[in-house]
């Protein structure tokens, strides 16, 4: 089967950005421009923050194209589906203004752990066509998504600082961490064509 043109133009746009952000990075890190030198410990430091919030967010992302196919498959309205996402992003938005609060009270490891956990049962319930459970469902994603986007940015501040890290090696993180965030929504958006 011969794919449509736009989605051509669209994979040979993304390979040829993908290979200009490439040749971009490449040569801040051979001009030393690529900000200030690191030690190996927070380089291992930094891949295993990077690894571990990269695979939460393509988990986040990779659900989003296929939820409205599937709540089409169940038979529900436009009115329940639209709904069910009412539910989602309304609990992430009203419980991501203090989540981040909780997680420094309570850990922001065990916030994260509670993530993994909410995200699972938000995933198990895709699997029933029973509209409570799939509105149960909704719940504890907007809640796992509110930690995602809170809890693993403290936790990982947190930690270095209690490294004592230059602060100035954060940024490098979070810019790596911003890139790498639009890199897996354009995977999973790619992926769930």
């Amino acid at each position: 089967q011969v794919p449509p043109p736009r989605m051509e133009l669209f994979s040979l746009s993304f390979y040829v950005l993908c290979v200009i952000c490439a040749g971009i990075q490449f040569s801040k890190s051979r001009g030393g421009s690529a900000g200030p030198p690191t030690t190996p410990d927070f380089k291992k430091f930094q891949h295993v923050y990077l690894l571990v919030y990269f695979c939460s967010v393509m988990g986040d992302w990779l659900q989003g194209p296929y939820v409205y196919a599937l709540y089409d498959y169940y038979k529900f309205t436009k009115q329940q589906i639209g709904f069910l996402f009412i539910v989602g992003f309304g609990t992430s938005g009203v419980f991501g203004a203090f989540i981040g609060q909780y997680a420094d009270k309570y850990g922001r490891k065990l916030a994260c752990m509670a993530y993994v956990i909410l995200y699972i049962v938000s995933c198990a319930t895709k699997h029933s066509p029973n509209f409570y459970v799939l509105l149960v469902g909704r719940f504890t994603g907007g809640l796992a998504t509110s930690i995602l986007f809170s809890a693993f940015e403290s936790w990982m501040v947190a930690e270095h600082n209690k490294h004592f890290y230059p602060s100035e090696w954060s940024t490098q993180t979070f810019s790596l961490a911003t890139v790498g965030n639009g890199v897996c929504a354009i995977a999973a958006g790619w992926l769930g064509a």
